[in-house]
């Protein structure tokens, strides 16, 4: 088991130690744990969230590359990042990033239209309809970013807090879009994650199951897990779950990431 998709005390949104959930990923036989901790380039754009304090990008890589030296022989510890997308953040992202020896950096989107669909204030001055084309044009362009990622963060996070009646972010809606991402993604070279994360979405792992299929069907092969724990219980969370079902489905293999190479783990 591996977990590609985590988050220790570097991130603002996390108090957890680094060692403590090594030693629990240890616990549950896995043999590989990414610390891909929040980079919200995009908020120092956001005069609103001033509040949030930005990552010490030296000290995260300082102390995740000690404890990957640490723990050799016991697990594979990949160094990471999780980049919030914003095309005003590419720039800060290219300089920042590029002095630092990392395994996987992971793209997302939290921010739509200068907002955080994290907010109800998001959903309550659109509709459905533009709340989520909104979100998918904004993966959609995260996927021409200058600096290098690895994989594609949780397509679907914009479901998460949303205030609709009928939550479903459904494919046959948004086609076009949705398939262009997936064929974008293919063709990039990059992973979709599937993220075991799904409170409040109705879901067991986003994206839908409906997307992942349609994934396959285009060719898409590259997909890592993460659990984006916050906290030692939910590391590895959903991991049989979503092994069962993308063996059913026909998925041979996920993927992990060392020095930005994938490396197949058979499911």
């Amino acid at each position: 088991m591996f977990d590609t998709h985590t988050h220790c005390r570097h991130s603002h949104d996390s108090k957890e130690d680094p060692i403590e959930m090594i030693e629990y990923a240890i616990s549950q036989g896995m043999d590989y744990l990414a610390f891909t901790d929040h980079f919200d380039g995009e908020l120092t754009f956001l005069p609103e969230f001033d509040y949030i304090p930005q990552i010490d990008l030296e000290n995260h890589f300082d102390e995740i590359r000690a404890l990957k030296e640490r723990y050799k022989g016991k697990i594979e510890v990949g160094v990471g990042i999780e980049c919030g997308y914003m095309k005003e953040a590419n720039n800060l992202y290219l300089s920042k990033l590029s002095g630092f020896d990392t395994d996987i950096i992971i793209n997302s989107i939290h921010t739509i239209e200068y907002e955080d669909c994290y907010m109800p204030s998001y959903f309550a001055k659109r509709t459905k309809s533009q709340a989520y084309g909104a979100y998918l044009k904004a993966v959609r362009e995260s996927l021409d970013c200058p600096y290098h990622f690895d994989s594609v963060g949780h397509i679907g996070y914009v479901v998460r807090k949303s205030t609709y009646e009928d939550k479903a972010l459904v494919y046959k809606d948004f086609a076009d879009i949705i398939d262009d991402i997936l064929k974008t993604i293919i063709a990039k070279g990059k992973a979709l994650e599937i993220n075991s994360q799904s409170k409040g979405t109705g879901l067991d792992f986003l994206p839908t199951t409906e997307i992942l299929s349609r994934y396959k069907e285009l060719g898409g092969e590259l997909l890592t897990f993460g659990s984006d724990a916050h906290f030692c219980g939910r590391i590895g969370e959903k991991y049989s779950l979503v092994a069962e079902w993308l063996k059913a489905t026909g998925f041979k293999y996920l993927f992990k990431y060392l020095a930005h190479k994938p490396i197949a783990v058979k499911l």
